[in-house]
């Protein structure tokens, strides 16, 4: 069985958004535009990613239907650099690995050319706002089933209970359904402790001990693809206190 990729879908940062309005941009001339969301999409190569245009969520007060139904259009440019101002240009669909569905770009799945800024441009003959979102695509480390930069952060306590949560896969659930997870250490399938429990997308540890410490990924299967979050637990004892940091 080939090991698990690791995954992280999003990462958040803080950054401040302000409204201007910009004209050095050709193809998007005029537009209100809010710059680069501060959510930022990361993901493995060969792994699904769905990038939503992110006007629907925070900066208007419509969703994607009430917006057509007004006569507004939804167009998509991208710009292979990650510099807000760079070159871009409309995106051309071919509807199989990479396809627009409604509010969003779905990459079936992402490849290394797909890194860069992706801007979703609302606007009829009198409106126009836009704003980008960053993508960014990488492959494991060199002889590892994970990328060390593209894991989640968590903290524990030795002898306490801790929940691991398989990160951002609301997208990656077929409507209904329960989530196909499975859950790994180190790469490896494993045999877990009756104190360790698997629910829905949890895994829950009831008493964490010092052999948790490790890489744990969960596995989710959607349409054929796989979508692989990885954390990293690491064991220690800040000023006598034991603890467990996820990294």
């Amino acid at each position: 069985m080939r090991p698990p990729i690791p995954l992280l879908i999003l990462l958040y940062v803080t950054l401040s958004r302000s409204m201007k309005t910009v004209s050095k941009r050709g193809s998007v001339d005029g537009c209100t535009d809010w710059s680069v969301d501060y959510l930022k999409y990361r993901v493995l190569k060969g792994e699904p990613v769905r990038l939503k245009c992110a006007l629907f969520y925070g900066y208007i007060r419509a969703n994607y239907s009430q917006a057509q139904s007004v006569g507004l259009s939804l167009m998509w440019y991208r710009s292979s650099g990650l510099g807000h101002g760079d070159f871009e240009e409309p995106i051309s669909f071919d509807g199989v690995r990479m396809s627009k569905e409604e509010d969003a770009i779905w990459f079936r799945p992402a490849d290394l050319q797909d890194v860069g800024l992706y801007s979703c441009v609302l606007r009829n003959s009198s409106y126009c706002m836009k704003v980008s979102m960053s993508l960014y695509v990488a492959e494991n480390d060199t002889d590892l089933c994970y990328n060390s930069v593209m894991r989640h952060t968590e903290k524990a306590e030795l002898s306490k209970s801790k929940d691991i949560t398989c990160p951002d896969i609301e997208d990656y659930i077929e409507p209904g359904k329960d989530p196909d997870i499975t859950w790994f250490k180190e790469c490896r399938p494993k045999q877990w402790r009756a104190s360790v429990l698997q629910r829905r997308d949890t895994l829950s540890i009831r008493e964490v001990k010092e052999d948790d410490i490790g890489n744990y990924t969960c596995e989710v299967t959607f349409r054929g693809l796989r979508r692989t979050p990885d954390h990293r637990a690491h064991c220690h004892r800040p000023h006598r206190r034991a603890g467990m940091v996820m990294l």
